[in-house]
């Protein structure tokens, strides 16, 4: 018996350009870190062939005797079939999932549970763990098998951890490079960071594909646009290396700007309230979370003012989401 844990993400910079066919043409390149909301899973071996998926969320488990279970029916099921229909495991096992982090808060939390499950099963049936042959498993999952589009970072923060900046050049061929970052840096900025989950679900694949449809209609526009936010990526990597939170904070705000422009979908009506209280009321600069349209927002404040901003956002539709950042991503601990 063991455990498996994965955590996820928020993005700074970068978001879209880790999207194809930009990556394969341009190559794509993102800043994200890793927050201590996880996915647990308990894997014990059993003596049949069947599986069986406890989860927090759901009141009865999942039950699947043999592969012709994993029929995908748009169910809320389908990516545990997915997994499971992909990683074909040959021997029986009981599964406790406990997930942390709430749907569709845009902080990649289908990806990490997809590396928390491609892992585990992986590891009990012996086999090596690969991290980029685990992401590269868990990114076909959704975007082959379930055909929601997407990028690659979600799956390979997941899995490394830490402050990472990721560099796509196309399919499989990415590159995680960690920074090296002051403990007295990450605590500072954690505590000039307000997380806060909107209560609107968002739905990634349909803002992806928005973004892929564009780039494919107007490519010297979109390219123009995801050439920019690859640029503000560079210069937000600039930035934690200087330990420089103001500018990291404006370079947000500057992200936001130009994903709204590229596809005003990804703001909502609640989005727009929410960050003019926040910058009337000492914001720096701030961004929505992952692909938008719902989800997560976080921003940069003035420490002296964040616990005014947090009082004001409380009253809000949505709620102040407690995070520190972490640096392990996947782990496994037997029991």
């Amino acid at each position: 018996m063991f455990l498996c844990k994965t955590p996820v993400r928020i993005a700074f910079g970068g978001g879209g350009t880790d999207v194809e066919p930009y990556p394969s043409e341009y190559k794509g390149f993102v800043v994200n870190a890793t927050i201590n909301l996880y996915f647990r899973t308990i894997f014990s071996t059993r003596e049949d062939k069947s599986i069986r998926i406890y989860s927090n969320e759901n009141f009865s488990p999942y039950f699947f005797k043999n592969m012709e279970d994993l029929k995908l029916k748009d169910t809320n099921d389908d990516l545990i079939k997915a997994i499971l229909y992909l990683t074909q495991p040959k021997m029986g096992m009981d599964i406790y999932l406990h997930g942390e982090p709430p749907k569709k808060a845009g902080l990649g939390a289908s990806a990490s549970l997809s590396d928390c499950l491609i892992a585990g099963i992986q590891n009990i049936q012996k086999k090596e763990i690969k991290k980029n042959q685990i992401a590269e498993m868990a990114f076909k999952v959704e975007d082959q098998i379930l055909n929601n589009a997407g990028g690659r970072q979600d799956q390979y923060a997941a899995l490394f951890g830490g402050f990472n900046a990721i560099t796509f050049s196309g399919g499989s061929n990415v590159e995680v490079e960690r920074l090296k970052l002051s403990d007295s840096f990450i605590k500072d900025l954690e505590n000039r960071i307000i997380l806060f989950y909107t209560g609107e679900p968002h739905t990634s694949g349909n803002m992806v594909k928005k973004q892929i449809d564009s780039y494919l209609e107007e490519k010297e526009e979109s390219k123009k646009s995801l050439d920019r936010l690859k640029e503000i990526a560079f210069e937000m990597l600039d930035c934690l290396n200087s330990e420089d939170i103001e500018g990291l904070g404006n370079l947000l705000t500057e992200d936001w700007k130009k994903k709204t422009k590229f596809n005003p979908y990804i703001t909502t009506d609640h989005m727009k309230d929410l960050n003019k209280i926040v910058m009337n009321n000492g914001g720096i600069g701030g961004r929505v979370c992952g692909a938008g349209g719902g989800g997560c927002i976080f921003w940069i404040v003035d420490p002296k003012k964040k616990g005014e901003i947090i009082e004001k956002l409380n009253k809000k539709s949505g709620h102040i989401l407690d995070f520190k950042f972490e640096n392990k991503g996947l782990a496994i601990q037997y029991l």
